[in-house]
């Protein structure tokens, strides 16, 4: 048989992509890929959000922990002790960054202490409070409000103590956690 007859090359060409064929195929390939990498990038935004997401939460727990293990004057008290381990005030909490805050980048944390005094209305009745603000300007903490000099542990039964948590996110999205306790005269000491 001669190598180079016209059935010879017909009978090779039949088992053959077309260019056509071959330029769809790739076609399919390259959008799957995108599809894949788009899922991906998805995926791992995702992810990098429910680690902030969780370094906030452990973080809010760390600090009412801390809150939690105060005596009521040192809930009440807006003065730094000097104490950090373990923290005697408001302020020495405020003045020290937790462990789990890290993944959070730029902060900002406000810790707000208020009497708890509810009216028949259920809002609160009075204008006292200690508020300190923690943040890249105040790494260790800045008062930022004391609404006159009174004595919230000496007039007042029950504080409450908010603490908020926002910081810009994956994406610039700028995220807030807050969680509040209820502190009274005998959880701990005066």
């Amino acid at each position: 048989m001669n190598p180079f007859s016209r059935k010879s090359i017909q009978s090779d060409a039949d088992g053959a992509f077309t260019l056509a064929e071959v330029v769809v195929a790739i076609v399919v390939v390259a959008m799957f890929g995108m599809a894949a990498f788009a899922t991906n990038q998805r995926l791992l935004i995702a992810l990098k959000s429910q680690r902030e997401t969780t370094a906030a939460s452990m973080m809010l727990q760390e600090r009412m922990e801390a809150v939690r293990s105060l005596m009521y004057s040192g809930v009440a008290s807006n003065v730094v002790s000097g104490s950090t381990n373990p923290p005697s005030t408001m302020a020495d909490i405020v003045a020290n960054a937790t462990t789990s805050e890290a993944a959070l980048g730029s902060l900002t944390e406000t810790i707000t202490v208020t009497p708890y005094t509810a009216s028949p209305s259920g809002t609160s009745t009075t204008t006292h409070s200690n508020v300190w603000q923690r943040n890249a300007t105040y790494p260790t903490g800045n008062m930022t409000d004391t609404v006159g000099p009174f004595d919230l542990a000496g007039n007042y039964d029950l504080l409450k103590v908010d603490i908020q948590i926002s910081w810009t996110g994956t994406g610039g999205r700028t995220r807030n956690r807050e969680i509040t306790t209820i502190c009274g005269k005998g959880n701990r000491g005066s």
